[in-house]
Formats: structure tokens, C-alpha cells, sequence
């Protein structure tokens, strides 16, 4: 199973307004999609209870970063909790890793058997 989340940073260029935490977060349960759909052994895959949304790195913004996207592989237990993420792909590499890394370790999954999820990020800079 292949989940995606798509990330903004607001405020950042001039004349816009920052986004509020409650609309950030609306806007971004909003872009949650299926980018494949699962297979048929999958069909009861758990569900995901809580996605904390990666912030946007400083360093990709101050060298002109303004976009990418990192594939990571979750190791969930069976108590739901993200026991280890793996970055699989990142476009553009050193950029956005560490911050996926955080925010996805903090995912929340209804419980069930251990398995891996791979999940796609992606960032832009409105």
C-alpha cells in the first residue's frame, strides 16, 4: 500500500498570509490520497488514526529548494505505533529525509498485524 501526504510551507513568499494550524491541517488531511490501489490480500489494511505532516526544511527554502517528494517504508507494530522508517527515494537527496523521518515515526495506525507501509511525501513552497 502506497500513501501519499503533500506538504505546503505558507507564508513563505511575499503577500501571503500564514495559514492558520487548523486550516494547514484540513488542507493537508484534504490531499491525503491512495496513489495505488491495494492489492487484494490488503483490502483490510489498517487505517491510519493520526499523520503529523512534516515541516518544510529551512535549508531546501535558503538554497532555493522550493519542491521535492521522499518514499519511505514504515515499519508498523502491532500496536499501530511506527517502530522504524527507511527512506527508499528523495528528489532532491539532503533535503527533506530528516524531516519525513520525524514526522512519520509520530504516525499512528489502528492496531493489527506488524507490517511495512510505504508512504510518498511531497513538498511545495506556495
Amino acid at each position: 500500500m502506497i500513501s501519499a501526504i503533500q506538504h505546503s510551507h505558507p507564508g513563505r513568499k511575499a503577500g501571503t498570509k500564514p495559514l492558520t494550524v487548523v486550516a494547514l491541517m484540513a488542507a493537508l488531511l484534504a490531499t491525503l490520497t491512495m496513489m495505488t490501489p491495494a492489492p487484494a490480500h490488503a483490502q483490510n489494511a489498517r487505517k491510519a488514526i493520526s499523520r503529523e505532516a512534516p515541516a518544510f526544511p529551512s535549508d531546501a527554502l535558503d538554497d532555493g529548494v522550493d519542491s521535492g517528494s521522499v518514499k519511505a517504508r514504515l515499519s508498523v507494530a502491532a500496536d499501530g505505533s511506527v517502530t522504524n522508517v527507511d527512506i527508499l527515494e528523495a528528489n532532491p537527496k539532503g533535503y527533506f529525509e530528516k524531516a519525513v523521518k520525524r514526522a512519520l515515526v509520530r504516525w499512528k495506525y489502528e492496531p493489527g498485524a506488524a507490517e511495512t507501509i510505504d508512504a510518498l511525501v511531497t513538498f511545495k513552497d506556495r
